[in-house]
């Protein structure tokens, strides 16, 4: 087994991504790894318009990322109150695609995420990102089952 010294944690803000927040800093903690915060907020369409009224896209989206470094910020009091090294950072695109591309740049050793445990016609149409960072991933991938999840 190789060390765990980099460990990503991606987030939704989820209920489901809340309740494995505490493997993440468990397993920072045990193995004295750094902690990783990354939130991926999904572009913006190119343009929302009703009845008369244009939105900014741009806008849109700063005002999510904002919103996104807000949440995460809380995140990384709560880790450092817990005595870890935690690097954080917001990103816009797919997320599946950055998640992947940040673990792979920084030399993650373990990701730890949430799983929304979508079947059917949801995970058909919505897919999976979990899965789809199981499947790629360049290092092993903690997934954590919301304890409400139906067996």
């Amino acid at each position: 087994m190789r060390p765990l010294r980099r460990i990503l944690f991606p987030t939704d803000f989820s209920d489901y991504a809340e309740d494995a927040w505490p493997y993440a800093t468990r397993f920072a903690t045990d193995f004295a790894a750094e902690l990783h915060l990354l939130h991926v907020v999904s572009p913006s369409p190119p343009l929302v318009y009703t009845e008369g009224m244009a939105y900014d896209p741009k806008d849109m989206e700063d005002t999510r990322v904002a919103d996104a470094r807000t949440a995460l910020d809380r995140l990384v009091g709560t880790a450092k109150d817990l005595g870890l090294v935690v690097q954080s950072l917001v990103r816009t695109g797919i997320p599946f695609h950055e998640i992947l591309e940040y673990a792979r740049s920084r030399d993650i050793d373990l990701i730890v995420m949430a799983t929304h445990g979508r079947t059917g016609l949801a995970h058909a149409l919505l897919g999976s990102v979990t899965e789809k960072i199981v499947r790629s991933a360049p290092c092993p991938v903690l997934t954590i089952r919301h304890p409400a999840m139906k067996t």
